[in-house]
Parts: structure tokens; sequence; C-alpha cells
């Protein structure tokens, strides 16, 4: 069944009556109240305030923390089940446990159970991106209390961190507020895309963060193959920021939104072969691309390889994989991007900081979302849409 809220359904009915209501049924197990609902919002632009539905308003000091929760788990090779007896998370000093309000999906999500890879074992949760309430904190977590409401990103070899469950646990330095200019739901799309353009243009592509300046007026090129993705939405928009100019590739139905996010000029692959592609990147870019990603698959990391500069020094990041046999070119240095750094190295707490300047100040257009209402029940439905394509820049959001 497909519905389509406004966008102040998610605001106000804030009596504690409505709330304990609201409580039991996210506990209930009757399939009624979690059948897969999905609705469209639409531009989220950088002028939006934080929407806060009624579950979010509830303050952690109001309820009890359950001793079982209900969980969305790979039982066994490509087979979820959903287990209303699963265990809580613990929370170590330095952690904190956050009640789930909004999960991000993203192709990983799909992808490591359909080729059985990060899954360290049977049954596991996956996901890898939430927003949510603070629930607990650790002895030694001083800058976040219960009730507060905080984005992360985790690491797939936790099983608590794993987002398909209805409270997390993750280390204190991988949870953020979420900025006053990012609805509550929208902070669900932060912890994979919009953490992954930053980190891989400001630490592996050494792109200038926006509020450093650089002597260097030497024209830079930035190629995004897969422009129209959530990724390279945010990447286009922050090499912008950086002064640097931005090529991406996109079909025709997406062209116009990498052209408003800034791109300098958009290539449109429909009708076109692998060669006149090619061709056209370099005419435009008088073949100076100096830093490339390809967020599509093997195939475009070779033609996005074909496009860069022949002479210069190329940072390359092929996001989507890249064929263990490509032949690379002795000028470019194929960066393998690790966002389990984010978790594992703590200084790379600055690339969220500096992130969460540009949300805070409004400077960064956010995805449109396209929200499934349902919770765990309903993240199998968002996942298999995900995985057939054709989402045209959407973010799909599952309402917990």
């Amino acid at each position: 069944m497909t519905e389509t809220q406004p966008r102040h359904a998610l605001v106000g009915r804030n009596s504690w009556k409505t709330v304990r209501t609201l409580l039991r049924k996210i506990r209930t197990k009757s399939s009624s109240s979690d059948r897969p609902r999905s609705s469209t919002i639409q531009d989220v632009k950088q002028d939006s305030t934080t929407t806060i539905d009624e579950s979010a308003n509830v303050s952690v000091a109001e309820f009890t923390i359950p001793n079982i929760q209900k969980a969305l788990v790979v039982a066994r090779k490509g087979e979820y089940e959903i287990r209303h007896d699963f265990p809580m998370p613990t929370v170590g000093d330095d952690e904190i446990m956050i009640r789930s309000h909004y999960v991000g999906l993203n192709p990983i999500d799909w992808k490591s159970v359909d080729y059985n890879f990060c899954l360290p074992e049977f049954p596991w949760v996956t996901g890898r991106e939430m927003s949510g309430t603070v629930a607990q904190v650790g002895s030694g977590v001083k800058h976040f209390k219960e009730g507060d409401p905080v984005w992360t990103s985790t690491y797939y070899k936790d099983v608590r961190a794993g987002c398909f469950q209805e409270y997390v646990v993750v280390p204190s330095h991988t949870v953020l507020p979420i900025p006053s200019t990012v609805p509550f739901e929208a902070a669900a799309c932060l912890g994979v895309a919009a953490l992954t353009a930053s980190m891989t243009l400001w630490k592996w592509l050494g792109v200038p963060i926006p509020w450093s300046t650089t002597d260097d007026a030497e024209e830079q090129w930035l190629l995004i193959w897969g422009g129209s993705t959530v990724t390279g939405q945010f990447a286009t928009q922050i090499a912008n920021f950086s002064g640097i100019k931005v090529v991406t590739v996109n079909s025709s139905e997406t062209r116009s939104l990498s052209e408003c996010l800034g791109a300098t000029h958009v290539v449109v692959r429909d009708g076109k072969t692998d060669k006149q592609l090619v061709e056209e990147i370099r005419a435009v870019t008088n073949g100076r691309i100096t830093r490339a990603i390809d967020l599509v698959g093997p195939k475009t990391a070779a033609l996005a390889l074909d496009s860069v500069s022949k002479s210069d020094p190329v940072a390359f990041a092929p996001l989507a994989m890249m064929s263990s046999s490509q032949i690379v070119p002795d000028n470019v240095a194929v960066h393998t991007v690790e966002m389990k750094q984010f978790v594992l190295d703590k200084s790379n707490v600055r690339f969220t900081e500096e992130l969460g300047r540009l949300l805070e100040d409004g400077k960064i257009v956010l995805p449109e979302l396209h929200m499934i209402d349902g919770g765990l029940h309903s993240v199998q439905e968002g996942l298999g849409m995900l995985k057939r394509g054709n989402l045209r820049g959407k973010k799909l959001v599952v309402r917990m």
C-alpha cells in the first residue's frame, strides 16, 4: 500500500498518552501495524528545519529500556528473519546506545547478503546508517546525554552496531548531533553517502576543505561517474565549495539534478558509445582531470581511467569496485576507500566536524527522500527497490 504523507504530519501530537500508545504499537508483533507503506518527501533543501516525529519527541527518561528488542537478522546465507527476542546490546564506557527512528538503505546492505560478505557469523544484523535519540551513554561519555537527537555511521564487524534493530551501540566518537538545518529523517542519509563523499574527497583525493585557502590557481577538474547517486550529489557540492570544477556522467533524466548542485558540465550517457563519452569528457575538461570517483562499477571505472589526464598526477577512487585485472596508467594513484577507518581511527572525526559545519550553515542541498513506513518489516521491500535501481537520485529511508 502506497501512501503520501505531508511533512507536517511528522510534527506535533505530543501528549504522553499518544506517546505511550505509539511505543506499545512499535513493540507489538501484530503484522497489521508493521505493514510496509511508502511515501516520498520531496525537495529537502538547505533551508529545511529539523523535523521531529512523535516517537522522537519522547524523552528516554520517560520509559524503561527493554530487556529484548526486535531485529531484522540475516539468519543464514541469503535469508532474513524478524526476531522479536533479539538480545539488547550492552554499553561500554566510551559507547552510546541509540534508539533508532530512521534508517538509511544502501547498496552494500543488499550486496553483502546476496554475495555473502561482511557477515562474520549467523545470525547477524546489517545496516550502516541511522538517526535516532540517545538512549544510554557509557560512564566515560560527557558530550551527549539521553534524549539527544543524533546520527551515526557504523562498522559491520560489531553486531551491536547493525542498524536493522531497534537499539544500536556504537563508539561515542562516531555519534554526531543532528544539525539544526537537517530534518530528523534526512539525517539518516549522512552516515554513508555524505560521510563517504566528504572523506573520499578530503582524506583520499586531497581536495582542500572549503575553509582553507590555496595559492594554486591552476584549473582543477573532478570527474564523478554516477553524478545522480546520493554520494555523487554530496561529492559534487563539496568539491564545488573547494573551487574544483566538476564534470559528472548522468542519464538524461538526472542531468538537471547535477547541474543544480553545481556541476560545471554534465555528460549525458544516453545513446552514446563508450568512446563518445570519453571523448566528450576529455574535450570539456581539456584533458585536465586530476581527480576521479566512480560510483557505478568495473566497466565505468575503466572508462573513468581513460578520461583522466594522461600526464598530470591523478587520484582515483573506484567506490563501486574495479576489476583486479584493470590496467592503471603510471600517473594514476588508485585509492582504496575504507570507510571503516571512520570507526577505527578517532582522528577522522575532523571530517565529520567539517561536514557538520557545511550542513549547519545550510550550504548543502540534501537529497530527495523516499520514505518507507513499516519499520523493520519493510526493510527488505526497500532493499528490493534499491536493487532494481532507477531511483532518479532519491534516497530510501525507513521510518522505524
